[in-house]
């Protein structure tokens, strides 16, 4: 999912280096630069996402296979998969939010770059897309893995809000 919104960012970040490198007005030079940096950002954050998914999903295997023959094995694997599910959802959330800044200026570079790049944007958005999609199935799959109502709620609040703020960025990319 991390690894997916990189590979996007990449062509993004490639998008703005062909468009930011021909004479633009100085409207248009003003927004390559903040694209630039913030795509840069974006790069390095999605970078250590892709190890912290990682981590987060060996921690949700491992819980599951501790034993749990005493009840004091059996409290401790419930509060171990307790705390992996938490990560195993809080990560790809983060991962939404990264590929959603992402996404923004992807889609105001579409009208901006030269028709020879235009396809790999157009790749690096969709690219983009499976990873939110999949982050989203991931943070919804492992809402079961957790006991305390509050928590899913809250959880599902955000999730909503992630979904809400993709469905608005995607219908401009039609």
């Amino acid at each position: 999912m991390a690894l997916s919104g990189l590979m996007g960012v990449c062509l993004l970040q490639m998008s703005v280096d062909s468009a930011y490198s021909r004479p633009v007005s100085e409207e248009h030079e003003a927004f390559f630069k903040i694209a630039k940096k913030q795509l840069a950002q974006l790069h390095s954050e999605l970078l250590t996402y892709i190890e912290r998914d990682t981590e987060a999903y060996g921690g949700v295997l491992t819980a599951y296979k501790l034993k749990k023959s005493t009840l004091a094995e059996a409290e401790y694997r419930k509060t171990e998969i307790q705390s992996a599910a938490l990560s195993a959802i809080e990560i790809p959330l983060k991962i939404i939010e990264a590929c959603l800044s992402a996404l923004e200026p992807g889609l105001v570079l579409l009208p901006k770059v030269k028709h020879a790049v235009l396809g790999d944007l157009k790749i690096g958005l969709l690219v983009i897309k499976a990873g939110i999609e999949g982050s989203l199935a991931a943070a919804t799959m492992n809402l079961p893995l957790l006991n305390e109502a509050k928590i899913v709620d809250e959880f599902q609040v955000r999730i909503n809000e992630l979904q809400t703020k993709f469905d608005t960025l995607m219908a401009n990319l039609r």
